[in-house]
């Protein structure tokens, strides 16, 4: 059947209609004229499969990614950067009204657009690390992934080639401060183990820490922060410090209290820690409990505390703060 694209959801799928019905067809821009089939019929939508682009929207741009029409991620790739931007800003003006009845204006702040993740999480299928498929289980192998830098991607192409992970299901690497930790979901034989210390700064198999760095660090301006293999940091270090730069805008400086919600290893907290009398954090993961009170010490931070628990059964509502910062997980906020 052929489509013309009309918009794009808040996933990333490309819209059409089919008899007045709803379709979604993944890998699709807005003005692409396409070939799809493979059509699943759902109550209120359908779904389609692309089969090629007849005519290429005036915004789709070359792919560099070699993997992007197998790999789950990087949806809007074929769209030129002032266009994912654009598309970025009406998905928040429309989500915030549709749920929340809220009006806003934001302001995208553009990032760099590869190489720019401090973390990845790879499958292994026969023997070599991959990328979940979108919308399926199925691992594709990779050898490189563009939201890296070159020194992850150097390590990808290490473990593939020289480390036997037939007993392995998963890989996560971490590079912050140029030091890169390598986490291990399995087992791999020793003489693996004692190859990889010319290549990495850290390992973890299954939780334990084998050698090298118990934690990494990051700086992001005159602030320093541990992170341990399973606490959350945010992936993006130019965003993060762009980001914690507009909360101190916004907090202002005449706070007395501030409650800084699943405050994680205390990073914004710490950041903001000039701009009140005092701050209190609240966070449930224990690891990042000891990340925060090690990062308070680390910054000589004397007027923040953090409090490890539910958000539901620590915030007590007789309590008065004048700024709430929230960076709730997936989940969302507790009511």
């Amino acid at each position: 059947m052929k489509l013309e694209i009309l918009g794009l959801n808040h996933t990333g799928s490309g819209i059409s209609k089919i008899n007045n019905k709803i379709i979604f067809i993944d890998k699709t821009l807005p003005q692409d004229i396409v070939e799809i089939n493979n059509i699943e019929e759902h109550k209120n939508y359908s779904t389609g499969k692309l089969v090629k682009i007849i005519t290429p929207s005036k915004d789709r741009v070359p792919t560099p990614c070699p993997y992007y029409n197998i790999c789950g991620g990087c949806h809007l790739q074929g769209l030129n950067y002032s266009n994912q931007l654009k598309y970025k800003k009406e998905k928040v003006i429309n989500i915030l009204e549709k749920y929340s009845n809220i009006k806003v204006n934001p302001d995208i702040i553009p990032s760099s657009e590869y190489h720019y993740r401090n973390k990845i999480s790879l499958k292994v299928k026969d023997n070599k690390l991959g990328l979940l498929s979108e919308n399926t289980h199925n691992i594709n192998p990779i050898d490189n992934c563009l939201l890296v830098s070159n020194k992850v991607n150097n390590l990808i192409k290490y473990l593939n080639t020289n480390i036997n992970l037939s007993k392995v299901k998963e890989v996560i690497i971490r590079e912050n401060n140029s030091k890169l930790m390598l986490i291990i979901k399995g087992n791999i034989p020793k003489k693996d183990i004692e190859l990889l210390q010319s290549v990495i700064d850290s390992l973890y198999i299954n939780d334990k820490h084998i050698y090298g760095l118990i934690k990494l660090e990051e700086i992001l301006s005159n602030y320093k922060y541990v992170i341990s293999p399973n606490s959350f940091f945010q992936i993006n270090k130019e965003q993060t410090i762009n980001l914690y730069n507009q909360v101190k805008k916004y907090l202002g400086n005449n706070n007395n209290n501030i409650l800084d919600l699943y405050c994680g290893s205390a990073t914004i907290g710490i950041y903001v820690s000039n701009n009140a009398k005092n701050i209190t954090g609240i966070e449930i993961n224990p690891s990042s409990i000891l990340d925060a009170k090690e990062n308070i010490k680390l910054n000589n931070i004397t007027n923040m505390n953090v409090l490890e628990g539910n958000v539901n059964k620590l915030l007590k509502s007789n309590n008065t703060y004048d700024a709430i910062i929230v960076d709730p997980p997936r989940s969302g906020l507790d009511k």
